[in-house]
């Protein structure tokens, strides 16, 4: 669901950067983070939106030394909490790993993540070689084919 930034003030309040399309992250009191390769329950005393994402505090950390052991952690929520999306949706998570090709046939390698340029959001795959930025919009993706993991694109290998 997002990315725990850095302390905000000095009682214990912490930035949250978003993955969430929308100010979702509000609906849910009970955030996942994976802290020292274990995923530990936080529950939410208060969340508020701030500029152009959020800030955070969670029962039990109350000074900014407690939250700063939390900078850089990734975050979600049970899956079962998450709204059931319609046939042709999909959440983030689930395409990571899929191949991607395009319209020629040429592979660009597996979906590594997406991201939210602000504009629209990107695809980021990666090969043995290279990295590379494929934007989330209707006239480029073509295709999901969630049986074979497959996301064929209208992209060059070269763009």
């Amino acid at each position: 669901m997002g990315r725990l930034s850095a302390p905000y003030g000095v009682k214990g309040w912490l930035r949250v950067q978003s993955y969430a399309s929308s100010s979702s992250i509000i609906d849910y009191p009970i955030w996942w983070v994976k802290f020292d390769s274990h995923w530990v329950a936080l529950e939410l005393a208060s969340v508020r939106a701030y500029q152009n994402d959020f800030v955070a505090k969670f029962i039990g950390f109350d000074d900014r030394d407690q939250v700063a052991k939390l900078k850089g952690v990734e975050f979600g929520v049970e899956r079962q909490r998450l709204p059931t999306l319609e046939h042709d949706e999909y959440y983030w998570h689930e395409l990571i790993g899929f191949a991607v090709i395009n319209t020629s046939g040429e592979t660009f390698g597996v979906i590594d993540h997406l991201f939210d340029s602000g504009a629209q959001a990107v695809v980021v795959t990666r090969d043995e070689e290279r990295e590379r930025l494929i934007p989330w919009v209707d006239h480029i993706i073509k295709q999901i084919d969630p049986e074979s993991r497959v996301l064929t694109v209208d992209w060059g290998l070269d763009y």
